[in-house]
């Protein structure tokens, strides 16, 4: 069965089912889903999957305080095969939220917001990739990358063997070294052996000539100053960037 499950606090519940809902009719798959269950405990939620782990596709959680960070380990250890979307609006937990993308035994995407735009796009991201074929996916680690909204892909400075990847509209930790990423999206441009760029979402290079600016996005990366000439070239030959 395809079910999916919305754990959060009263008001953010009533939040978060009401974009699903309008993502499950704007995205036509209403007839794939088979229940759509809201919890407002979690540890009801944790108890409801380990009985029906097996039948839930999809897992939207909210955690507001550091401590709720205890029933998503347990829930990580009944390894569901579920794609989980955690979200905060507490940016205090941000960094923490995000190491969880280094656990093997899940999938699932962070969102780090309190607005609902953000929230709700990642919904849409995450529902069309369970539901449907119409993203671009390239998994690393098994983890899934949309190459619709991919931006770039840098070694990550605390996590030895791990990689940050940058969306349009989130950010995850992928275990796996610059050469694996490589070799699955040869499009990308290497830059030093620590990043890899897509040189179509870039929009402008900064008066220094190394720091990168990126379509619909304010994120911004610098590369390193050997790179200086060839981002020159690239520039040089592109009507796209400034």
């Amino acid at each position: 069965m395809n079910r999916i499950l919305i754990d959060a606090d009263f008001y953010a519940g009533n939040r978060l089912e009401r974009f699903v809902l309008e993502n499950e009719e704007e995205l036509g798959i209403k007839d794939k889903v088979d229940a759509t269950m809201v919890f407002y405990n979690h540890q009801d939620i944790y108890k409801y999957l380990q009985i029906y782990l097996e039948e839930v596709k999809t897992c939207f959680i909210k955690i507001a305080q550091k401590e709720e960070f205890e029933i998503l380990k347990k829930i990580q250890k009944l390894e569901s095969k579920a794609f989980f979307l955690i979200y905060t609006d507490n940016p205090d937990l941000k960094d923490e939220l995000l190491n969880f993308t280094t656990s093997p035994l899940w999938t699932q995407m962070t969102v780090a917001s309190d607005s609902d735009t953000e929230v709700r796009e990642m919904i849409k991201k995450v529902l069309l990739y369970c539901f449907t074929n119409e993203l671009t996916i390239v998994e690393i680690s098994g983890y899934p990358i949309s190459i619709d909204s991919l931006l770039y892909i840098e070694a990550d400075k605390t996590h030895r063997n791990y990689l940050r990847a940058i969306t349009k509209d989130n950010e995850c930790l992928v275990r796996g070294t610059i050469s694996d990423v490589k070799n699955k999206i040869p499009n990308l441009l290497a830059l030093g052996r620590g990043l890899l760029v897509d040189t179509n979402k870039i929009r402008r290079i900064e008066e220094d000539g190394l720091t990168l600016c990126f379509k619909q996005s304010l994120k911004k990366v610098k590369a390193p100053a050997v790179c200086k000439k060839e981002l020159k070239e690239l520039k040089k030959h592109s009507k796209r960037i400034k």
